[in-house]
């Protein structure tokens, strides 16, 4: 059996949690111990635990095995400094357990390993989180602006193609048209995304979901005439967002049509079900809305067995959590329900009239 990294970090910060936490146990056990004495024990006591419950989180974080080795390394640097500095202030190690001294030795040495751990978590988190943001800038640059000219590149070639065959070729040239329109509108929703999830440009305010949602249903029922709609409004519905709330609709209409084409049937409904929350529920009647697309989002997560097919629901999730609000996927047998709970909000006389 190969020992990694990870798994030796792991078994590090555990192992000095528990061996530290032993060096109390005579003081705690002791009768006659001194209060003074006691008290230390008790302190150092609850930082090993800390420490061996970190050695236990690390077992199920999602830090890699580099990661949690230099975790392992801060808890053995916090020990080392904290050490030198009790000798270099005066402390000496005695070999009677139950003294104040050595109580207060182990108990600073163990606090120290603690805050070394804590410390190594801190900056790993920060490292991932610099890491991420900066992948995700380069894959969201090169999504708006490389693959997007070279997909109107490819378009334009195919105007030219498409142009100059007839019967069978035609067909096949419209047919990677379709493909390519795809990609052009996954390359939008990326820079979509970037939006949501940075907040630039973005300002919450009250604005009324009633109108955002009834506008969005005629403009869908014009481009997609065979799709029916259930409607189920009150004459208003105030609530804290901005303009991404119509791109969230949009999405989520577009996610059950591309799924259910002329047989989708949406009904909506907009409803207040307590004073400080409003939600818009859209229910794909017929379950189009393939479990592909709901199970990654419920599960916060996707694997290579289960992941969604396009950007758009996870697009309507950023855009609703920026909101400070929550979407909520249920499916069953026949339907589909997405919800979008948002938070209520007051308008103004100027957003009112």
């Amino acid at each position: 059996m190969t020992a990694t990294k990870r798994a030796l970090g792991i078994n590090y910060v555990t192992g000095t949690g528990v061996v530290l936490g032993i060096l109390f146990v005579p003081a705690l056990t002791h009768r006659g111990t001194p209060t003074t004495e006691t008290t230390v024990a008790v302190l150092g006591l609850l930082a090993a635990v800390g420490l061996t419950a970190t050695g236990v989180w690390l077992r199920s974080c999602r830090l890699r095995g580099e990661q949690v080795w230099r975790v392992a390394t801060h808890v053995g640097l916090g020990i080392g400094v904290v050490t030198v500095t009790d000798l270099l202030v005066g402390l000496r190690a005695v070999t009677d357990l139950g003294s104040t001294g050595s109580a207060l030795l182990a108990s600073s040495i163990v606090i120290g390993g603690t805050g070394g751990g804590v410390v190594g978590i801190v900056r790993e988190f920060e490292r991932s989180t610099r890491t991420l943001t900066q992948s995700t800038e380069v894959l969201s640059r090169a999504l708006r602006h490389n693959l997007r000219n070279d997909l109107t590149v490819i378009l334009g070639q195919l105007d030219e193609l498409e142009s100059e065959v007839s019967g069978p070729a035609r067909v096949h040239v419209r047919s990677i048209r379709g493909k390519v329109d795809e990609m052009v509108e996954l390359s939008e929703q990326a820079q979509q995304i970037e939006v949501a999830v940075t907040g630039e440009g973005r300002r919450r305010h009250p604005i009324d979901a009633v109108e955002i949602v009834d506008r969005r249903v005629r403009a869908t029922r014009a481009a997609h005439p065979g799709v029916r709609f259930e409607t189920d409004f009150p004459e208003t519905a105030w609530v804290s967002a901005d303009w991404m709330l119509e791109t969230a609709i949009e999405n989520v209409f577009e996610t059950a049509i591309a799924n259910g084409g002329s047989e989708t049937v949406l009904r909506i409904e907009v409803e207040h079900p307590g004073p400080r929350s409003t939600v818009v529920r859209i229910v794909d009647v017929n379950g189009h809305l393939p479990a592909a697309e709901v199970e990654p989002l419920n599960s916060g997560t996707e694997t290579p067995l289960q992941h969604s097919e396009g950007l758009g629901l996870w697009l309507v999730n950023w855009i609703v959590e920026g909101f400070g609000g929550t979407l909520e996927l249920e499916q069953s047998e026949d339907t589909c329900v997405v919800t979008l709970r948002l938070r209520r909000a007051m308008p103004t006389s100027h957003e009112r009239f």
